[in-house]
Protein backbone atom coordinates (compact mmCIF):
# COMPACT_ATOMS: atom_id res chain seq x y z
CA UNK A 1 0.00 0.00 0.00
CA UNK A 2 3.00 2.09 0.43
CA UNK A 3 3.26 3.96 -2.45
CA UNK A 4 -1.16 3.40 -3.50
CA UNK A 5 -2.34 6.79 -5.01
CA UNK A 6 -6.13 7.21 -5.03
CA UNK A 7 -8.27 9.78 -6.91
CA UNK A 8 -11.59 11.49 -5.91
CA UNK A 9 -13.50 13.15 -8.41
CA UNK A 10 -17.27 13.66 -9.01
CA UNK A 11 -19.12 15.65 -11.83
CA UNK A 12 -20.10 18.72 -10.45
CA UNK A 13 -18.83 21.19 -7.84
CA UNK A 14 -20.59 20.69 -3.80
CA UNK A 15 -21.00 16.82 -4.49
CA UNK A 16 -18.69 15.99 -1.33
CA UNK A 17 -15.06 15.43 -3.07
CA UNK A 18 -13.18 17.47 -0.69
CA UNK A 19 -15.25 16.20 1.82
CA UNK A 20 -14.28 12.61 1.18
CA UNK A 21 -10.98 13.31 0.03
CA UNK A 22 -9.88 15.06 3.35
CA UNK A 23 -11.75 11.81 5.72
CA UNK A 24 -9.91 9.99 3.71
CA UNK A 25 -6.61 11.37 4.17
CA UNK A 26 -7.06 11.72 7.73
CA UNK A 27 -8.28 8.01 8.02
CA UNK A 28 -5.37 6.72 6.34
CA UNK A 29 -2.82 9.49 8.09
CA UNK A 30 -3.79 7.32 11.49
CA UNK A 31 -2.07 4.06 10.52
CA UNK A 32 0.78 5.44 7.97
CA UNK A 33 3.76 6.97 9.37
CA UNK A 34 3.41 9.28 5.92
CA UNK A 35 0.83 10.46 3.88
CA UNK A 36 0.09 13.62 1.23
CA UNK A 37 -3.03 15.23 -0.17
CA UNK A 38 -2.71 16.31 -3.96
CA UNK A 39 -5.25 19.16 -4.10
CA UNK A 40 -5.64 19.37 -7.88
CA UNK A 41 -8.85 21.53 -7.79
CA UNK A 42 -6.85 24.22 -9.01
CA UNK A 43 -9.90 26.41 -9.78
CA UNK A 44 -10.57 26.51 -6.24
CA UNK A 45 -8.63 24.36 -3.76
CA UNK A 46 -9.94 24.20 -0.26
CA UNK A 47 -8.89 20.83 1.14
CA UNK A 48 -6.54 22.98 3.37
CA UNK A 49 -9.65 24.27 5.35
CA UNK A 50 -10.02 20.64 6.57
CA UNK A 51 -6.43 19.83 7.18
CA UNK A 52 -5.63 22.93 8.86
CA UNK A 53 -1.90 22.76 6.84
CA UNK A 54 0.74 25.17 7.78
CA UNK A 55 1.76 26.31 4.65
CA UNK A 56 5.68 26.96 4.25
CA UNK A 57 6.36 26.66 0.24
CA UNK A 58 5.61 28.08 -2.62
CA UNK A 59 6.41 26.90 -6.23
CA UNK A 60 5.54 28.52 -9.54
CA UNK A 61 4.38 26.49 -12.42
CA UNK A 62 5.12 27.81 -15.94
CA UNK A 63 4.07 26.06 -18.72
CA UNK A 64 4.81 26.57 -22.53
CA UNK A 65 2.09 28.11 -25.38
CA UNK A 66 2.68 28.16 -28.77
CA UNK A 67 3.26 31.71 -31.02
CA UNK A 68 3.32 32.35 -34.36
CA UNK A 69 6.41 33.73 -36.38
CA UNK A 70 4.37 35.67 -38.78
CA UNK A 71 7.38 35.47 -41.00
CA UNK A 72 7.68 31.90 -41.57
CA UNK A 73 3.68 31.26 -41.73
CA UNK A 74 2.58 30.26 -45.12
CA UNK A 75 -0.95 29.74 -43.62
CA UNK A 76 -1.39 26.28 -44.51
CA UNK A 77 -3.79 25.52 -41.81
CA UNK A 78 -2.25 21.96 -40.64
CA UNK A 79 -1.95 23.57 -37.25
CA UNK A 80 -5.64 24.50 -37.52
CA UNK A 81 -6.46 20.57 -38.39
CA UNK A 82 -4.09 19.08 -36.06
CA UNK A 83 -5.15 21.59 -32.91
CA UNK A 84 -8.04 19.38 -30.86
CA UNK A 85 -9.16 21.97 -28.84
CA UNK A 86 -9.98 24.70 -31.75
CA UNK A 87 -7.30 26.82 -30.55
CA UNK A 88 -5.75 28.10 -33.66
CA UNK A 89 -7.51 29.89 -36.90
CA UNK A 90 -6.35 31.35 -40.35
CA UNK A 91 -6.90 34.72 -40.93
CA UNK A 92 -5.92 36.75 -44.15
CA UNK A 93 -3.30 34.00 -44.89
CA UNK A 94 -1.77 33.80 -41.43
CA UNK A 95 -2.64 31.32 -38.23
CA UNK A 96 -3.37 32.76 -35.01
CA UNK A 97 -3.39 31.10 -31.69
CA UNK A 98 -6.47 31.72 -29.49
CA UNK A 99 -4.50 31.30 -26.06
CA UNK A 100 -7.44 31.47 -23.92
CA UNK A 101 -8.65 28.14 -25.59
CA UNK A 102 -5.03 26.71 -25.95
CA UNK A 103 -4.04 23.75 -23.68
CA UNK A 104 -0.34 23.91 -24.47
CA UNK A 105 -0.36 20.45 -26.00
CA UNK A 106 2.67 20.71 -28.52
CA UNK A 107 0.91 19.37 -31.59
CA UNK A 108 1.01 23.00 -33.53
CA UNK A 109 4.57 23.08 -33.58
CA UNK A 110 5.22 19.73 -33.98
CA UNK A 111 2.97 19.29 -37.39
CA UNK A 112 4.43 23.12 -38.68
CA UNK A 113 6.25 22.18 -42.06
CA UNK A 114 7.30 25.69 -41.95
CA UNK A 115 8.62 25.85 -38.48
CA UNK A 116 7.06 28.93 -37.49
CA UNK A 117 5.40 27.74 -34.34
CA UNK A 118 7.72 28.51 -31.45
CA UNK A 119 7.09 27.71 -27.40
CA UNK A 120 7.65 30.55 -25.06
CA UNK A 121 6.96 29.47 -21.37
CA UNK A 122 5.08 31.50 -18.70
CA UNK A 123 4.06 31.55 -15.38
CA UNK A 124 -0.02 29.88 -15.08
CA UNK A 125 -0.07 29.36 -11.26
CA UNK A 126 1.52 28.40 -8.13
CA UNK A 127 1.83 25.05 -5.58
CA UNK A 128 1.80 25.33 -2.37
CA UNK A 129 3.21 23.34 -0.06
CA UNK A 130 2.81 22.22 4.13
CA UNK A 131 2.10 19.85 6.24
CA UNK A 132 -0.02 18.78 9.08
CA UNK A 133 1.48 16.27 11.66
CA UNK A 134 2.56 13.29 9.39
CA UNK A 135 -0.10 14.70 6.33
CA UNK A 136 1.88 16.64 3.48
CA UNK A 137 -0.50 18.78 1.70
CA UNK A 138 0.13 19.97 -2.01
CA UNK A 139 -2.44 22.49 -3.79
CA UNK A 140 -2.78 24.08 -6.46
CA UNK A 141 -3.97 27.65 -7.59
CA UNK A 142 -4.20 28.47 -11.06
CA UNK A 143 -3.91 31.87 -12.15
CA UNK A 144 -6.90 33.64 -12.84
CA UNK A 145 -7.31 33.61 -16.54
CA UNK A 146 -5.10 31.03 -17.19
CA UNK A 147 -6.36 28.27 -19.31
CA UNK A 148 -3.89 25.46 -18.96
CA UNK A 149 -5.01 24.09 -15.53
CA UNK A 150 -4.30 19.92 -16.68
CA UNK A 151 -0.54 21.90 -17.25
CA UNK A 152 -0.47 22.84 -13.62
CA UNK A 153 -1.95 19.91 -12.14
CA UNK A 154 0.70 17.88 -13.90
CA UNK A 155 3.22 20.01 -12.42
CA UNK A 156 1.73 19.33 -8.66
CA UNK A 157 1.85 15.94 -9.23
CA UNK A 158 5.41 16.06 -10.12
CA UNK A 159 5.75 17.69 -7.07
CA UNK A 160 4.82 14.87 -5.27
CA UNK A 161 6.42 11.85 -3.57
CA UNK A 162 5.56 8.49 -5.29
CA UNK A 163 6.37 6.16 -2.50
CA UNK A 164 4.05 7.15 0.51
CA UNK A 165 -0.22 6.51 0.09
CA UNK A 166 -1.79 9.77 -1.89
CA UNK A 167 -4.88 10.98 -1.86
CA UNK A 168 -5.66 13.18 -4.99
CA UNK A 169 -8.74 15.45 -4.76
CA UNK A 170 -9.52 16.02 -8.53
CA UNK A 171 -12.25 18.68 -7.95
CA UNK A 172 -15.34 18.06 -10.06
CA UNK A 173 -16.41 17.88 -14.16
CA UNK A 174 -15.23 16.22 -16.75
CA UNK A 175 -12.30 18.51 -17.81
CA UNK A 176 -8.62 17.97 -18.84
CA UNK A 177 -7.63 19.05 -15.19
CA UNK A 178 -9.53 16.11 -13.67
CA UNK A 179 -8.14 13.98 -16.38
CA UNK A 180 -4.79 15.05 -15.60
CA UNK A 181 -5.75 14.16 -11.68
CA UNK A 182 -7.15 10.92 -12.33
CA UNK A 183 -4.32 9.75 -14.85
CA UNK A 184 -1.02 7.91 -13.18
CA UNK A 185 -3.79 6.59 -10.09
CA UNK A 186 -4.36 3.47 -8.70
CA UNK A 187 -7.74 3.65 -7.89
CA UNK A 188 -10.81 6.45 -8.67
CA UNK A 189 -13.57 7.13 -6.07
CA UNK A 190 -16.54 8.58 -7.35
CA UNK A 191 -18.67 10.78 -5.32
CA UNK A 192 -22.34 11.29 -6.23
CA UNK A 193 -25.51 12.30 -5.02
CA UNK A 194 -28.85 10.18 -5.24
CA UNK A 195 -30.82 12.59 -7.74
CA UNK A 196 -31.34 11.86 -11.46
CA UNK A 197 -28.87 15.15 -11.70
CA UNK A 198 -26.24 12.94 -9.81
CA UNK A 199 -27.00 9.42 -11.82
CA UNK A 200 -26.34 11.56 -15.02
CA UNK A 201 -23.09 13.44 -13.80
CA UNK A 202 -22.07 9.49 -12.41
CA UNK A 203 -22.60 8.40 -16.23
CA UNK A 204 -20.08 10.95 -17.33
CA UNK A 205 -17.49 10.57 -15.46
CA UNK A 206 -17.50 6.95 -15.44
CA UNK A 207 -17.02 7.15 -19.05
CA UNK A 208 -14.54 8.99 -18.78
CA UNK A 209 -12.80 6.82 -15.91
CA UNK A 210 -13.22 4.22 -18.25
CA UNK A 211 -11.36 5.65 -21.44
CA UNK A 212 -8.47 6.16 -18.90
CA UNK A 213 -8.63 2.99 -17.71
CA UNK A 214 -8.19 3.22 -14.13
CA UNK A 215 -10.49 0.96 -11.68
CA UNK A 216 -13.23 2.79 -9.75
CA UNK A 217 -15.82 2.83 -7.08
CA UNK A 218 -18.91 4.90 -6.01
CA UNK A 219 -19.62 6.75 -3.16
CA UNK A 220 -22.82 8.22 -2.67
CA UNK A 221 -23.28 11.46 -0.52
CA UNK A 222 -26.45 12.92 1.33
CA UNK A 223 -27.82 9.50 0.87
CA UNK A 224 -31.61 8.83 1.34
CA UNK A 225 -33.74 5.86 1.29
CA UNK A 226 -34.39 6.23 -3.04
CA UNK A 227 -30.76 5.59 -4.76
CA UNK A 228 -32.48 7.56 -7.75
CA UNK A 229 -30.83 4.55 -9.41
CA UNK A 230 -27.31 4.23 -8.83
CA UNK A 231 -27.39 0.98 -7.62
CA UNK A 232 -28.59 -0.42 -10.35
CA UNK A 233 -26.30 1.43 -12.68
CA UNK A 234 -23.49 0.60 -10.44
CA UNK A 235 -25.01 -3.17 -10.84
CA UNK A 236 -24.91 -2.54 -14.60
CA UNK A 237 -21.37 -1.03 -15.27
CA UNK A 238 -19.33 -3.86 -12.67
CA UNK A 239 -19.01 -1.12 -10.34
CA UNK A 240 -19.02 -1.15 -6.09
CA UNK A 241 -21.03 1.35 -4.05
CA UNK A 242 -18.25 1.57 -1.12
CA UNK A 243 -19.73 3.81 0.88
CA UNK A 244 -22.44 5.87 1.50
CA UNK A 245 -22.47 8.98 3.51
CA UNK A 246 -26.11 10.00 4.97
CA UNK A 247 -28.46 13.17 4.45
CA UNK A 248 -28.17 14.75 8.16
CA UNK A 249 -27.61 17.78 9.64
CA UNK A 250 -25.17 16.96 11.69
CA UNK A 251 -22.70 15.95 8.48
CA UNK A 252 -23.59 19.42 6.96
CA UNK A 253 -22.95 21.02 9.65
CA UNK A 254 -19.16 19.82 9.90
CA UNK A 255 -18.80 20.20 6.58
CA UNK A 256 -19.82 23.94 6.66
CA UNK A 257 -17.06 24.00 9.66
CA UNK A 258 -14.26 22.51 7.93
CA UNK A 259 -14.01 19.66 10.26
CA UNK A 260 -14.00 16.24 8.36
CA UNK A 261 -16.03 13.05 9.19
CA UNK A 262 -13.16 11.38 11.07
CA UNK A 263 -12.20 13.95 12.77
CA UNK A 264 -15.27 13.79 14.98
CA UNK A 265 -16.32 10.08 14.77
CA UNK A 266 -14.37 6.67 15.74
CA UNK A 267 -16.82 5.24 13.31
CA UNK A 268 -16.37 6.98 10.48
CA UNK A 269 -12.59 7.16 10.57
CA UNK A 270 -13.17 3.20 10.77
CA UNK A 271 -15.60 3.45 8.27
CA UNK A 272 -12.90 5.21 5.80
CA UNK A 273 -9.98 2.95 6.43
CA UNK A 274 -11.56 0.17 5.57
CA UNK A 275 -12.79 2.03 2.37
CA UNK A 276 -8.60 2.36 2.10
CA UNK A 277 -7.98 -1.23 2.66
CA UNK A 278 -11.24 -2.43 0.14
CA UNK A 279 -10.48 -0.50 -2.43
CA UNK A 280 -5.93 -1.02 -1.96
CA UNK A 281 -6.91 -4.73 -1.97
CA UNK A 282 -8.84 -4.26 -5.58
CA UNK A 283 -5.24 -3.27 -7.09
Amino acid sequence: MAGFQVAVTSAKGGTGTTTVAAALALAVARRFAEVQLLDCDVQGPDASLFLKATIDKSTVITAETPEILVDRCTGCGECRAACQYNAIRVVSGKAEVHVEACNGCGCCKLVCPADAVIERAGRIGIVESGSRENIVLHKGSLDMGRPLGSQLVRGLKAIARADIPTIVDCGSGTTSEMISGIRGSDYCIMVTEPTAFGLHDLKLIAGVVGEIGVPAGIVINKDRSSGAGIDDFAAQAGMTVLMRIPFKKEVASLGSRGVALTERSDSWDEAFWHLYEEIAGAR
